[in-house]
């Protein structure tokens, strides 16, 4: 029978020097990883989605009425869809295409992209660069690059994802140089707009006044748009 009186081996710390020392080889990795994993948690907890009814309070009013969020569609239309999103963050990846047929075949909703890079120094980029190729009206063809794209976040990748998404990457890097001041505070508004309406992470959607956190498949888009329509 063993001593009482023996401290007993710790079996788990030896995993967690080797989670110590992997982090402080790569922090700002297993820090984007850490992110997307808790998001990831929050997520299928949640069963896919949270949904709440909000008011047209001034916060909901600055969230629809920033003339410089990028948008697809007719101001006239009767449904509006605000999506915040990330480009690192699986979820978005995933349902990203489910927003691209609703466009398609669905000419009675807008679309409003905000922009929230919270997974690290790639997601900030994509953004920037994403708000960079609105200035030539490529902000969508870019975004939809960015979501599907296998290759890294990097400034080495950027451009070749950009020509392959049709924007003229000389006039992008002038543009992203002059009004790159001008991106960031759109960045940082939209980031403030985001923890306004309680969000914890992407990707979440504002469907008329519906506010669902968690992705948006096409069946449960299609649902979340049928109720914004319900409460017109």
């Amino acid at each position: 029978m063993p001593d009482p009186k023996t401290p007993r081996k710790n079996l788990l710390q030896p995993r967690r020097e080797a989670g110590a020392s992997l982090i402080a080889r790569h922090p700002k990795a297993s820090l984007a990883i850490a992110a997307a994993v808790g998001l990831l948690a929050s997520y299928l907890i949640r069963g896919g989605s949270d949904r709440q009814i909000l008011p047209l309070t001034p916060v909901v009013e600055a969230v629809l009425n920033d003339p410089e969020t990028p948008r697809v569609g007719s101001p006239a239309s009767p449904v509006t869809i605000v999506v915040f999103t990330d480009y690192q963050c699986p979820i978005c990846r995933g349902t990203d295409p489910a927003l691209e047929r609703l466009l398609r075949r669905d000419g009675r909703v807008r679309v409003m992209f905000k922009d929230w890079p919270i997974l690290g120094p790639g997601s900030r980029l994509a953004a920037r660069t994403a708000l960079a190729a609105d200035r030539q009206g490529r902000y969508l063809a870019m975004h939809r690059a960015l979501m599907a794209t296998r290759l890294p976040l990097t400034e080495a990748n950027m451009p070749t994802i950009g020509r392959a998404a049709g924007v003229d990457w000389p006039r992008l890097t002038v543009d992203l140089a002059r009004d790159g001041v001008a991106i960031d505070r759109l960045l940082a508004r939209q980031s403030q707009q985001a923890w306004s309406l309680g969000l914890e992470g992407t990707p979440a959607y504002l469907v008329g006044p519906l506010l669902v956190r968690g992705g948006l498949d096409d069946r449960a888009l299609a649902r979340a748009i049928a109720e914004a329509r319900r409460r017109e």
